[in-house]
């Protein structure tokens, strides 16, 4: 995240200092968005506090502070080339349509019945693509120099025709459920003319005999703007290839041919045409065939290496990616006065991730990272007691959300082509996971007045804030003159550290510092 670290927003000048904790504490390794959740967390709640502070709207200031369409490409204070985007035309889009009014009705009707309810917006720039580079940033400049450039990343992908026109494939993914065989089907498909189905996907890495690379794996959402964009370059070569064979046989010129319904033939004659599988087995069974100086054989590697992704500067400034996406969430949260758990009422999440390469797996990958994103906010958390004891190591007590947990979401798209890509894809797969934590805080500070929120919002850390907290002027009157349920016996919490009033605990379930699971999910 280092040359985003200033996110969406146009600041120019930034100053970066870094710190290495040592912790005997649970390590966290990196999944999903790594090092986004921290970032967008700390610049999203800013963003809100700026605006209470100020007396001003939250949405305003990001509108006045976001990257305006006509900068583009833009070049961040620390490195990053934003391609392309139309921030403000996202937000635009996600509140219209009586969005945005609606969530506004649903917070002036709950607040005027007496109930905590909160709206949330977060903007976010999804990196793509990570450039090899940044790792050397961990080196002092004259480290980095005895020890020579390190930048970039090659994705590699190579498409195989046998005798019959069977297609094959291998590519420098491993599969983990994000559908990239779907995907690398479809772009081969397309180039060649023939269906989906019609291409075999092997996705089976043995870096003994498979094309690869120190950038090769499923990581840092680099299928989209790289092994994607690799396969439309093998799968283009190929047909280039092909394009001259069947020139030769047709008895037309190269610029005359096209690829469609599993045939080659003349875009000028369609009749003068001859089988896929046809041509292809020309350059097997039958070299003699073959256009002068072309080897037979059909196998063609494509290799990408985007020169975008230069070295680190000996001021730490680099492209740490090669695209950038851009993602918008608007949410409205309402809180149970007596459980303190957090509902999420309507959330509503815009992705613009370029061209879509398939919306159905566009989507899924949305789905995906929004649950893990709704666990940090809400669920998931490593806990310790005084002594450094670890208190979450099962499933009991670590919150992992299941569908009941999981709010509903809308997702819209937005598609401003990558610059920097044939395809204009940029990467998608771990957005919410960025976003959506930041989005619901904000939501929660809305909602509860708060200025300081730790994560996840769980009842005991929300009745925290309650008690510390500076009711809205809306809420004010409702608190003051009704019986509240924050006036109870005072119990010590290790999730927050100090002696609050707390709502007393029914005998049938168990205490917030024992198993946790049915306390937090307010069951009984």
């Amino acid at each position: 995240m280092h040359g985003a670290v200033t996110g969406a927003y146009d600041i120019p000048n930034v100053d970066v200092t870094n710190r290495i904790v040592l912790t005997n504490k649970m390590p966290a390794s990196l999944i999903r968005g790594f090092g986004g959740p921290q970032l967008y967390l700390a610049i999203e709640r800013l963003v809100q506090r700026i605006a209470v502070e100020l007396g001003l709207d939250h949405l305003d200031v990001i509108r006045r502070n976001l990257i305006p369409t006509e900068k583009f490409p833009y070049r961040t204070a620390a490195g990053a080339l934003y391609d392309s985007g139309d921030y403000l035309g996202a937000v635009a889009a996600t509140v219209g349509d009586g969005r945005l009014d609606d969530l506004k009705r649903r917070r002036v009707a709950a607040r005027a019945a007496g109930k905590l309810y909160g709206i949330g917006f977060a903007a976010v720039v999804e990196p793509g693509m990570s450039n090899m580079g940044y790792l050397s940033t961990l080196l002092s400049a004259d480290a980095r120099e005895r020890a020579g450039p390190k930048n970039g990343a090659v994705s590699l992908v190579t498409v195989n025709v046998g005798p019959l026109g069977d297609v094959s494939m291998t590519a420098d993914v491993t599969v983990q459920g994000q559908g990239h065989q779907t995907v690398l089907s479809q772009i081969v498909a397309d180039r060649l003319g023939l269906d989906p189905a019609d291409i075999e996907v092997t996705l089976e890495m043995d870096t003994g005999k498979d094309a690869w690379s120190i950038a090769a794996g499923t990581y840092s959402c680099r299928f989209s703007p790289g092994t994607a964009v690799a396969a439309y370059v093998a799968a283009t070569r190929m047909r280039d290839k092909l394009t001259r064979i069947a020139a030769k046989q047709l008895n037309i010129l190269p610029d005359d041919i096209e690829f469609a319904d599993g045939q080659v033939r003349s875009r000028s004659n369609p009749d003068n045409a001859l089988p896929f599988g046809r041509v292809a087995g020309t350059a097997h069974w039958s070299p003699v065939m073959l256009p002068d100086g072309m080897a037979p054989g059909l196998s063609e590697t494509g290799v990408w290496s985007p020169p975008e992704l230069e070295p680190p500067t000996s001021d730490d400034r680099i492209n740490t990616s090669l695209t950038y996406g851009f993602i918008f969430d608007m949410c409205g949260v309402e809180i149970d006065p007596v459980t303190f758990m957090v509902r999420v009422d309507r959330y509503v999440s815009m992705h613009d991730a370029g061209t879509l390469l398939n919306p159905l797996i566009a989507d899924g990958q949305v789905y995906g990272a929004f649950a893990q994103g709704i666990a940090a906010a809400l669920y998931e958390e490593f806990i310790y007691d005084e002594n450094g004891s670890f208190q979450s190591g099962s499933f009991a007590d670590y919150l992992v959300p299941t569908v009941n947990e999981v709010p509903k979401l809308e997702i819209l798209h937005q598609e401003t082509p990558s610059r920097l890509t044939p395809l204009g894809a940029k990467g998608m797969a771990e957005g919410n996971c960025m976003s959506t934590p930041a989005c619901i805080a904000n939501a929660v500070a809305d909602a509860l007045g708060a200025r300081d929120i730790s994560l996840p919002l769980t009842p005991l850390r929300v009745h925290a804030l309650l008690v510390g907290a500076e009711p809205a002027p809306t809420r004010a009157a409702t608190l003051a003159s009704s019986p509240s349920p924050l006036v109870a016996e005072g119990v010590r919490s290790e999730d927050y550290g100090a002696t609050v009033p707390h709502p007393p605990t029914p005998a049938s379930s168990p205490s917030p510092q024992g198993g946790r699971e049915n306390y937090l999910r307010g069951r009984p």
